[in-house]
């Protein structure tokens, strides 16, 4: 407000000319400025807790801020489905330290912060004793949310709107993997693998054979997807989550744009490379090193495996498939929920 106050004042000090041009970019910047909402959302998901600021206007939406603590809540989780109470405080603290780098650092107002827990955090039983840590510890509510509102969230987060009929969307998280599509009725239909990052991970270390880590990885991946669904009457597939973020991650050595193309060698070059790797640091400024040190080898394989697996048992790498840097489920969430 206080430079289109002073706006007489600075065209005075510029060439006739510039006049016309200063006046438009400065009112065009201000009005992009008052018309955008500015959201904070923090999700709590198998593999860490993320937090993102969100801009969302009539026409656009974009993440402009992303951080994460990678606790990785699925392994706090029992087989009887049960957050153990180390990390169900860790998950709190995580929250309370994201909580305030969105109010402090990235100005976003309290009521406009939401704290949702993912599709396989609602499975827990305990979920009372989590949502009540946070609700004391930050002041704020804990949303839920299952598969099929995971699924439509993400696709509408993810997907273009000019896509909706001819795409489908693929987001695999630390506890699942989730594939929704727009049906023939406008309605979002979508089905679920019960493997993520995380829990593949976990599911591979927990078999006893003498096969490699990869053997075990793919003997779990392929008995999910036996009765997995095709799609060859969709022309792409957008993709988001951490695996497909580190694939295109390394793909484009950091350099990430909005849409990445990825292709069936980008994850064989992810897999091959990761399993490769037994260094416990990594110092060197590449992408590699980044992603080793952010994700771990083991889930970066694991993660790799299942997202190669699933999209050619989907018959996907016949066509498109992009990783989409600005799409997540919280996008659609936020969309959602708060208009």
């Amino acid at each position: 407000m206080l430079l289109v106050q002073r706006l007489p004042d600075i065209v005075l000090l510029v060439k006739p000319m510039f006049r016309s041009l200063l006046v438009l970019f400065v009112l065009l910047c201000h009005s992009a400025l008052i018309g955008a909402e500015h959201y904070g959302a923090i999700e709590i998901g198998g593999k860490g807790v993320k937090a993102y600021v969100i801009d969302i206007d009539s026409n656009l939406t974009k993440i402009t801020y992303r951080n994460g603590l990678n606790t990785s809540p699925q392994s706090g989780i029992s087989e009887q489905h049960l957050m153990n109470s180390s990390m169900i405080k860790q998950v709190t603290s995580d929250i309370v330290v994201l909580k305030n780098a969105l109010l402090n650092e990235q100005n976003v107002l309290e009521d406009h912060l939401f704290i949702i827990a993912s599709s396989a955090i609602n499975k827990i039983k305990n979920r009372l004793e989590l949502e009540t840590s946070i609700k004391n510890s930050t002041r704020l509510t804990l949303h839920f949310i299952d598969e099929s509102e995971e699924s439509r969230f993400a696709f509408y987060g993810s997907v273009p709107k000019d896509q909706w009929n001819k795409a489908s969307m693929i987001d695999i998280g630390g506890g699942n993997t989730k594939v929704a599509w727009m049906d023939s009725n406008h309605t979002i239909d979508f089905f679920e693998v019960p493997l993520g990052t995380v829990s593949t991970t976990q599911n591979a270390h927990a078999l006893d054979t003498n096969a490699s880590f990869e053997q075990k990885c793919l003997r779990i991946i392929n008995k999910e997807l036996s009765s997995i669904k095709s799609f060859e009457n969709k022309e792409t597939l957008f993709a988001s989550g951490g695996i497909f973020w580190a694939t295109a991650y390394l793909k484009t050595n950091g350099h990430l744009e909005s849409f990445v193309p990825l292709e069936k060698a980008d994850f064989e070059h992810l897999i091959a490379l990761f399993s490769q790797e037994q260094r416990k640091e990594c110092t060197e400024a590449t992408a590699q090193c980044y992603l080793l040190g952010y994700y771990g080898a083991k889930n970066l394989v694991a993660g790799g495996l299942l997202a190669k697996e699933t999209i050619e048992a989907m018959k996907f790498f016949n066509q498109k498939v992009y990783f989409v840097k600005d799409g997540a489920w919280v996008i659609g969430w936020l969309l959602t929920n708060t208009k």
